[in-house]
């Protein structure tokens, strides 16, 4: 017959198993958040900070309808090479 687990070993490996748990899905999480490849294009703008930040998104998005940047995609993307 098979001995029992101890308790402290079963609570143990619950530790660890939940420790990989949260460890995988923080990594997953962060691999799946979308990134914009390097890119330089140019923007006109006057006015406060939120306007340039608009403008910035606009130029970045007329950048990527004319091809002349990549759209965003998945982190992870980047680690296959």
């Amino acid at each position: 017959m098979i001995p029992p687990i101890p308790a402290s070993t079963r609570r143990l490996l619950l530790i660890a198993c939940t420790v990989t748990a949260l460890a995988a899905g923080a990594l997953g999480w962060f691999a799946a958040q979308a990134v914009r490849p390097s890119c330089d294009y140019v923007v006109l703008w006057s006015g406060t900070g939120a306007e340039q930040r608009e403008a910035i998104e606009r130029g970045y998005w007329k950048a990527v309808a004319s091809g002349d940047c990549a759209p965003p995609h998945a982190r992870w993307r980047f680690w296959l090479g």
